[in-house]
């Protein structure tokens, strides 16, 4: 059936290309540092919350340009690595980064996988 409801379409406007590729390569392309400013900032706006947090974090610094791509040398991600990486990423590598020395009470056996 998905496919019949395609082919209405296609016949209802026959300008419309044949696979995502084709639709995709209609985009120009452009280098992510030209909106990295204004991405940052609409999520950095996102941060913030009504909820009080149960711990204290132990900064609040406002998340800049600057700041992110220190982020992103302390974990060894260069400027052409961007590219290829979302910000949500770049900031879970960060994270995981942090949690490198984090001794576990459990570590997770196969079996625990599979019940999962």
């Amino acid at each position: 059936m998905p496919n019949n409801k395609k082919n209405k379409v296609k016949y209802a406007d026959p300008t419309i290309p044949k696979t995502i590729e084709e639709w995709l390569d209609q985009f120009e392309m452009f280098s992510i540092y030209e909106i990295l400013p204004e991405i940052l900032e609409l999520w950095g706006s996102n941060l913030f919350t009504d909820v009080k947090a149960k711990k204290l974090r132990p900064t609040e610094r406002e998340l800049t340009t600057p700041l992110f791509l220190l982020r992103c040398m302390e974990v060894g991600i260069s400027i052409p690595d961007l590219d290829l990486l979302t910000i949500g990423l770049v900031l879970d590598i960060w994270t995981e980064k942090g949690n490198d020395g984090t001794e576990y009470a459990y570590k997770a056996q196969q079996t625990d996988f599979d019940a999962f």
